[in-house]
């Protein structure tokens, strides 16, 4: 029976072995089906897009997904995609050293029928700047960039968009261009903005909300430094004469210091500024909160009721000013929660209902025993599908106790791993730990730190159900390593996917043969990137 109904496609759960039997038997005859592909494999990248012809068959193709692409091969299928007539929704994320992001933002303007955007690129400076638009216009009306741009580049790339309506941008510096001031850009749909400002002054930003706000409905931004963000009447006039239509004013306002100047008395006096009718007719209410710590201070001042961002980090001694209203303790919004400092766990008021994203940045654990930090409290640990543990020191002892209830988590993340002088692998490996290990559903884990043989197994064994690991290894280690991680056993069986940094050269003649040992090479993909870094997919 022929099916219309849309299919699917995401590689990033198959393995070389399947691969081959998926796309003959599945995705080729249901080819007119395929309405959306996630491509995040580098071998099925080059395998789908290495041939124009294999681009233009998916016809139906609306939204594509491409994760961990070099510049290269992004570059040459980018310049295929005008076939596709359906292609609405394009999402990359390459951190390719070499990526020239004005090729990349050039070529994507050119797709005819392109609606969404989201882009992560490499924050390589030495692009050369991307030329104002004349006559070749795009039809996005959605634009997330989340690599860094100058003020200047944003106003540049503006002026391909015309039919902008929402944009999500990322502004790290400001420099002055007078060509960006001789040319007009109209933005009649543009009412959603989601901007970050890193070191950019109120007096650069300004002119810019003058020349593109008009129209604006809602908008979030996030500053830091200049207290000039924390001038009421000015805020006030700037939103009274350029931005009339204006529903929803949500900031963020961090200053950093290294004195003790905020205080009860100046923090009151900023609230009061915000308390006028002005701001509560509409429905606008900020708070303000301030950490100390030794030499330096953190003052962040932001908005709430409600509190509409999705990242919250839970920082050491907040100090709350005196609000006209109370403060929201549950944060429907937050998908990612940031507890950086183990001291605010005592006391939290918060919960996060919706948070499938944590990182902690502080031990939460003092030489193996538990603090009274339960994370349950404000999460709901079984809704997590990601855990990044930030801090310098990680011990075995601490994953099992923070991955403990937080069975769906599907990527970890270890800043570094620390051996305990007890014999860790046969103490995580035991029949009482193994049972909480095989409830885990680690499919994806990310080791920053160096990593020996032991460790290494030892990963494997806390994580029986792994796919893809990514792990640095030091190089008497790695031969070892690959070896294990290559051979069919329990703790390896469902492993198809590794990404290794080498502490020493990787040569692909010895890396062949290390794979001989193990596996037939047409088994096993081999890339080399560099001289120290290896890809494997079988």
């Amino acid at each position: 029976m022929f099916s219309i109904l849309p299919i699917k496609f995401n590689t990033s759960l198959i393995s070389k072995s399947s691969s081959q039997r998926f796309y003959q038997q599945f995705i080729m005859p249901n080819i007119h089906r395929v309405s959306s592909i996630y491509l995040s494999n580098v071998f099925i990248i080059d395998l789908i897009l290495s041939s124009f012809q294999n681009i233009i068959i998916f016809t139906q193709l609306k939204t594509l997904i491409i994760d961990n692409i070099n510049f290269e091969s992004l570059k040459n299928f980018l310049e295929h995609l005008t076939s596709l007539s359906k292609l609405s929704f394009l999402m990359i994320n390459s951190f390719d050293k070499n990526c020239d992001k004005s090729i990349v933002y050039y070529q994507i303007f050119r797709l005819p029928t392109l609606k969404f955007c989201i882009l992560s690129l490499y924050d390589n400076d030495g692009s050369d700047p991307l030329p104002i638009a004349v006559d070749n216009f795009s039809s996005i009306e959605y634009l997330v960039i989340k690599n860094r741009v100058s003020l200047n580049e944003l106003i540049v790339l503006l002026s391909y968009v015309p039919q902008l309506r929402r944009l999500s941008i990322n502004c790290q510096y400001y420099f002055y261009n007078e060509q960006n001031e001789n040319f007009s850009i109209v933005l009649d749909h543009l009412t959603h903005i989601s901007i970050k400002l890193q070191d950019i002054t109120f007096d650069h930003v300004e002119p810019f909300i003058m020349r593109f706000f008009k129209h604006l409905q809602v908008l979030h931004i996030s500053t830091n430094n200049d207290n000039e963000y924390l001038n009421a009447k000015r805020w006030k006039a700037v939103i009274l004469s350029y931005m009339p239509q204006l529903r929803i004013f949500d900031i963020q306002h961090k200053n950093f210091s290294f004195n003790h100047g905020i205080n009860k008395i100046t923090c009151q006096t900023l609230m009061n500024q915000f308390n006028t009718s002005f701001w509560t007719e509409r429905k606008w209410f900020f708070t303000h909160q301030y950490n100390g710590f030794e030499h330096s201070s953190c003052s962040i001042f932001y908005s709430i009721q409600p509190y509409r961002r999705k990242f919250y980090t839970l920082s050491s001694r907040p100090n709350q000013c005196n609000c006209p209203i109370h403060i929201e303790h549950r944060l429907n919004s937050v998908r990612h929660v940031h507890i950086e400092k183990k001291s605010t766990m005592s006391n939290c008021s918060m919960y996060f209902p919706n948070a499938t994203e944590l990182t902690i940045s502080d031990n939460l654990y003092n030489s193996g025993a538990l603090i009274e930090c339960p994370i349950s409290r404000i999460i709901p640990l079984s809704q997590l599908t990601k855990i990044i543990i930030d801090y310098d020191v990680v011990r075995t002892s601490d994953i099992i106790k923070i991955l403990h209830g937080a069975h769906n988590c599907y990527t970890l993340i270890l800043n570094s791993l620390l051996t305990d002088e007890l014999d860790l692998l046969s103490l995580s490996c035991s029949k009482t730990n193994q049972f909480m290990f095989n409830r885990n559903n680690i499919r994806n884990l990310i080791v920053k730190s160096w990593c020996t043989f032991e460790q290494v197994q030892l990963l494997v064994c806390l994580c029986p159900r792994l796919q893809h690991l990514t792990v640095s290894i030091l190089q008497d280690d790695f031969r070892s390593a690959i070896k294990y991680l290559l051979r069919n056993n329990d703790n390896t069986r469902q492993l198809f996917s590794l990404n290794i940094k080498s502490s020493g050269d990787i040569w692909i003649e010895k890396l062949m043969n290390i794979i001989l040992e193990e596996r037939q090479l047409n088994e096993v993909s081999v890339e080399v990137i560099g001289y120290f870094q290896c890809y494997l997919w079988w």
